[in-house]
């Protein structure tokens, strides 16, 4: 059982590196209705001048989702291309099942010297976020990953996986952290994201 968990983390998080260090990702717009009204200056004058108005739009719990996810995200590919340094518990709630596996993860890795490098890049798209409570959420993502993997100067992986990724984000203390992560599909055959298309 616990090598098909590590399995399952290795494919949730296969590589996780990239070329520029940036998570590129693509983000789902969000059309909100909420929009609050704001003076954009006090005006003191004697004569009657009338204050202008403007609608910003508020952030919706989707685009803090959201925008949680993406750093979330950089941080496990920062774990990915430096696993002698990584802290898991900076992205995953501590003791629970995201954060057991990556830990096991990044502790073989750390082992056997493997890291990411910059050749190819890790892919992702937020296709949907559900609140479950103020302090538990869900975000269903696509991922593709293909950075290379290498042990010293030996390329230990250079291939592809897809995936269908169900992450469930947890606030403690005020952050969104990861504490599960539920592989719905994944093949090495094609990208199930449609990003090469």
């Amino acid at each position: 059982m616990k090598k098909q968990w590590l399995f399952g983390a290795m494919l949730l998080f296969g590589a996780c590196g990239g070329t520029s260090g940036d998570v590129i990702g693509q983000l789902v717009e969000t059309n909100s209705p909420d929009t609050a009204v704001v003076p954009t200056a006090v005006i003191h004058s004697s004569n009657s001048v009338a204050v202008e108005n403007v609608s910003d739009p508020l952030p919706t719990a989707a685009d803090d989702l959201m925008s949680a996810f993406a750093a979330l995200m950089q941080a496990r590919i920062e774990c990915g291309r430096q696993p002698y340094s990584c802290d898991v518990a900076t992205f995953t709630e501590v003791n629970s099942p995201i954060y057991n596996d990556l830990t096991e993860l990044i502790t073989t890795r750390r082992s056997a010297r493997i890291t990411a490098t910059g050749g190819g890049e890790i892919r992702y798209r937020i296709d949907k976020t559900e609140s479950l409570s103020p302090s538990k959420a869900l975000v269903y993502t696509c991922i593709t990953d293909d950075v290379v993997l290498v042990d010293g100067d030996i390329i230990f992986d250079d291939s592809m996986m897809s995936s269908l990724v169900t992450f469930k984000l947890s606030k403690v203390e005020g952050r969104w952290l990861w504490s599960e992560g539920t592989l719905t599909r994944w093949t090495t055959e094609e990208d199930l994201c449609g990003f090469d298309a």
